[in-house]
């Protein structure tokens, strides 16, 4: 068999660099130049913007509401309790004020399904479309009841 004159030795891996300080290079004169045409276009207007001691918007983002279920029914909104129709008119009022108003469902596992429908339905009626229920993570695979129970 013929091996060729090669001999055994390999030649060192060897990167070559340039081409990708090159690269480097060239993105940063590109974005130094950019930063600089961003600048030049804030000062085409000469405006003299004024200064305050505290800024803030102008108007606040509500908290979502919290509207609370317990095992044997009662609704509560923000802690307050209250019967269904009660919750209807003042997830209304909330919407009214805040068109994009949250809510935050807290019910007990014990709680009726019923319950939390009501509770659902009057969100449904006030036009509450951004509703979110609070959970807690069990830690463990989720498993369904035994059949008949």
């Amino acid at each position: 068999m013929f091996h060729g004159s090669r001999s055994n030795q390999e030649e060192p891996l060897f990167i070559n660099l340039t081409p990708m300080i090159d690269v480097i290079l060239t993105l940063l004169i590109f974005f130094m130049t950019a930063s600089k045409l961003y600048d030049w276009e804030e000062q085409k207007l000469d405006v003299a913007v004024p200064q305050v001691g505290s800024a803030r918007p102008l108007t606040q983002l509500p908290d979502d509401v919290v509207l609370t279920v317990d095992a044997t029914g009662q609704i509560a909104y923000n802690g307050d309790v209250m019967d269904a129709a009660e919750l209807k008119k003042r997830l209304i009022t909330a919407r009214e004020n805040f068109p994009e108003q949250g809510v935050v469902i807290r019910a007990d596992g014990r709680a009726t399904h019923q319950k939390v429908a009501d509770v659902m339905s009057a969100c449904n009626a006030a036009g509450i479309g951004k509703i979110m229920f609070s959970v807690r993570e069990t830690g463990g695979e989720v498993t369904a009841p035994p059949a008949g129970k």
